[in-house]
């Protein structure tokens, strides 16, 4: 009997434990207070943040105006709100210069507010063709802060969690995917009963998302008197004129001198690159060839890929905590090539299931993909120029916002109007860039393995 129920709380005690993984005091001590205001934030700006997400406004949109817009213009406006995560990014370098010798969190806190107005730009838009325009608009306004955030809470958790970095910033992804999915559930959910009900659903995600930026504004960022009298020192001799160009010669200098670095952003933009341009056919391709509805739409392109990042993340992070960055990389990597596999044999077969193991291992991808991106970058640089290096990450990170989305898009409609019925080959060639990208992270691993092995 005792051997029985033993068995049978092994699952309770693992759902347990993995609760009490959360908890502050589970955390270093120097971090657990900073944690605990972060953790609280990352659970409730996802209530707002979730609707500005690519692949939620995309697929809305796509059957929003489905009918009010014409069919080519309305997938280029699908690939502008896919790419304006990405493409937003490339404005870091601004954020850089606006925020140096600035409080970071006071600043923080004002983007999140602004990404809050956005978001109800984007309820209150009417269904015509100059309402697309708005929400395009309000959802690059929204990205383009949100990107801001990034940027420069990349210095934040520089300085608050020198150790075990991976794990804490991890246990805020995993909370933050898991509301943005459960947000996206009901949102689709509410919208396939009542096409209308986004537009005061979203204005109360936007009340309940201002207690996590409260939370956040408490935030105190360790030796922030020291990295501002450093900052001031850096421009004090500088004219807003000239900040612009000489970030812009940093940004260059950096790729030039930091040889890993540029090989190591070269084989991420080529997965960047072919991951990004397969995004948008296969939300098209959702309604177009599948004819899926809001929710089972949203389960496909949202909610099932960040369902799987929680419960992956904490195996990505521990392995990223183990090894470099193009380690992790080289393995990494070959998850989206599956994902490619996948989706091309779904549409190819009009298989439906397939369709959904693609939106499954594409999740797996980016729990893994979420922490390097934030991460990857600091395993080159010291904390103290994080931002810098930061910049460099994003800013490429926007010029494949920039370009892969609409290439997919050009090459969906290409593959179309030649062979109707086969613009799914998109993601052949979204899987032969990234083959690219892989066995180049996998030659600088076997390098970097093979001086470890010299110097030990």
């Amino acid at each position: 009997m005792r051997r029985l129920f033993s068995r049978a709380a092994s699952p309770v005690k693992f759902v347990l434990l993995g609760f009490l993984s959360f908890h502050p005091n589970a955390m270093p001590w120097l971090a657990r207070a900073n944690y605990a205001r972060e953790l609280r934030a990352s659970f409730f700006l996802p209530w707002a943040i979730a609707a500005t997400e690519g692949s939620v406004i995309g697929f809305i949109v796509r059957k929003l105006f489905d009918g009010i817009v014409d069919d080519t213009i309305l997938n280029y406006g699908v690939a502008a709100l896919i790419a304006a995560p990405a493409l937003a990014n490339i404005t870091s370098f601004g954020w850089a210069i606006a925020v140096s010798g600035r409080r970071k969190i006071p600043f923080i806190t004002a983007l999140q507010l602004t990404v809050l107005l956005s978001i109800i730009a984007i309820a209150i838009a009417p269904r015509s063709p100059l309402g697309l325009l708005i929400i395009i608009a309000a959802a690059y306004t929204a990205r383009t802060c949100l990107a801001g955030i990034v940027t420069i809470r990349a210095t934040v958790w520089g300085v608050n969690y020198p150790t075990d970095r991976a794990r804490l910033t991890g246990k805020f992804q995993a909370v933050s995917v898991t509301i943005s999915s459960i947000i996206a559930i009901g949102l689709g959910f509410a919208m396939q009963l009542s096409e209308n009900s986004y537009r005061y659903l979203i204005p109360i995600f936007a009340l309940i998302a201002l207690i996590g930026v409260s939370s956040y504004a408490k935030i105190k960022v360790r030796s922030e008197s020291t990295i501002l009298a450093r900052e001031h020192a850096q421009s004090n001799n500088a004219s807003t004129r000239t900040a612009i160009p000489s970030l812009l010669k940093a940004i260059a200098r950096i790729l030039i001198d930091d040889r890993d670095y540029r090989r190591y952003q070269t084989c991420q933009f080529l997965i960047g690159i072919g991951n990004m341009m397969t995004w948008a056919p296969f939300v098209i391709i959702a309604k177009e060839q599948f004819g899926l509805d809001y929710l089972p739409g949203l389960l496909l392109t949202q909610v099932i890929p960040l369902m799987m990042m929680p419960i992956f993340i904490p195996f990505w992070a521990k392995f990223l905590d183990r090894v470099h960055i193009v380690t992790f990389r080289a393995f990494h990597s070959w998850v989206f090539i599956i994902t490619f596999i996948l989706s091309l044999l779904a549409a190819q077969t009009d298989t439906l299931w397939l369709l959904f193991a693609a939106s499954v291992t594409r999740g797996v991808a980016f729990g893994g993909g979420a922490l390097a991106w934030n991460l990857g970058h600091l395993q080159y640089v010291k904390p103290d120029r994080s931002t810098d290096y930061m910049a460099v990450h994003v800013t490429l990170t926007g010029v494949r916002g920039l370009t892969a989305p609409f290439i997919g898009v050009a090459l969906y409609s290409l593959y179309e109007s030649i062979w109707p019925g086969e613009g799914s080959w998109v993601f052949a060639v979204g899987l032969a860039i990234t083959l690219c990208g892989t066995l180049g992270f996998q030659s600088l691993s076997q390098a970097i393995l093979k001086n470890q092995s010299q110097e030990t």
